[in-house]
């Protein structure tokens, strides 16, 4: 029992002194990018540094999200991840690519991004649990929309919305497209199964490239920071806490996630692994949300429901999006030897 209230302990610390490192970075760092309640089920869009950070040789991660159903044209997000930690043969040399879709809107406005990343793996100590890993992502995002489909102000004729009225405004083209430039670092100490302290920064929009439909320069794309903090420990033989937190800012915007998971061990031996996770999360002045995981051997399966609390409750209803995850990690076993017997010299 002494064994796990020092655990207890120690993660208490180190989540404590990750909040304040959160609290640091975001006094100095400098229109917003895509953002999933599920972050900690999303680890290639919490930046390079995440590159490899698992147990195991090959990860994929895809999600959906629908959200604003209530509101108006529901907007819609697909992503879709994979990674490898070791490759060729090459240890702490992590690859992956990251992908998504998103559509929302009246307009249809589609941005699609990808970015493929390389990451290091740096193992810290004797025992090698600590790791500090750093990462590059380059890509590409392009955005299109349809602006027929909009309406203006200046096509009110003074009794009713007039359709064929010009909109008064200057559309120079309906799709862009820009370079994107990422970078990350990750710290992270997971001794075992059931214990892990993991905090990452990431960096995005380095190129701070224009963008904008009508015309030239266009908008800077702020430069993007985020920080998270991801920890675990036992309280039970059977009960493990997951509290996280993730802070992001990208110009004059900010969010705050803070929330914390149980996890419930149904099995645990035999080389098989079922769990059930229950957590609850808040978004500031944005949402709560509500999420349930299993965990059935190397896959990880999550939902969430975030519930709206900000100023569109009126005409939201309180009703926020949905996310759907899935996770798949490949091991690879080393083989069974094989011992055989010596037949007697008689036979």
């Amino acid at each position: 029992m002494m064994r796990i209230r020092d655990i207890v302990k120690q993660s208490f610390i180190a989540f404590g002194l990750s909040i304040a490192l959160i609290l640091f970075i975001t006094a100095s760092v400098f229109s917003q990018d895509i953002h999933f309640s599920q972050f900690f089920n999303t680890p290639l869009a919490l930046g390079p540094g995440s590159i490899g950070a698992f147990k195991g040789n090959y990860r994929l991660n895809t999600l959906f999200r629908q959200q604003w159903r209530a509101v108006t044209v529901p907007y819609r997000t697909f992503a879709l991840g994979g990674d490898a930690a070791n490759i060729f043969g090459i240890k702490g040399l992590g690859l992956g690519a990251w992908a998504f879709n998103d559509r929302a809107g009246d307009s249809r406005l589609q941005q699609f991004h990808l970015s493929v990343g390389a990451s290091y793996s740096l193992r810290l100590g004797r025992s090698g649990n600590s790791v500090l890993i750093t990462g590059l992502q380059g890509g590409f995002t392009s955005l299109s929309l349809d602006n027929s489909a909009l309406s203006f102000d200046a096509q009110y004729n003074g009794f009713q919305y007039d359709p064929s009225r010009a909109t008064g405004e200057q559309f120079s083209r309906s799709s862009m497209f820009h370079p994107d430039l990422n970078a990350g670092m990750v710290y992270r100490y997971a001794p075992n199964d059931r214990q892990l302290t993991q905090v990452g920064l990431g960096l995005f929009n380095l190129t701070t490239p224009n963008i904008g439909f009508l015309g030239e320069p266009g908008v800077p794309l702020d430069r993007r920071a985020a920080v998270h903090v991801i920890t675990q420990f036992p309280v039970t033989t059977k009960l493990d806490v997951l509290p996280m937190a993730r802070y992001m800012r990208q110009g004059a915007y900010e969010e705050l996630d803070l929330g914390a998971n149980l996890r419930y061990i149904l099995l645990d031996k035999f080389g098989l692994k079922r769990a059930l996770q229950f957590g609850g999360h808040y978004r500031a002045a944005d949402a709560g949300y509500l999420y349930a995981g299993f965990e059935y051997d190397d896959w990880t399966f999550g939902l969430s429901y975030d519930i709206n609390t900000s100023d569109l409750v009126p005409a939201s209803r309180n009703r926020g999006g949905i996310e759907i995850s899935v996770i798949r990690i490949f091991k690879k076993y080393p083989p069974v030897p094989v011992r055989y017997k010596a037949c007697p010299a008689q036979l």
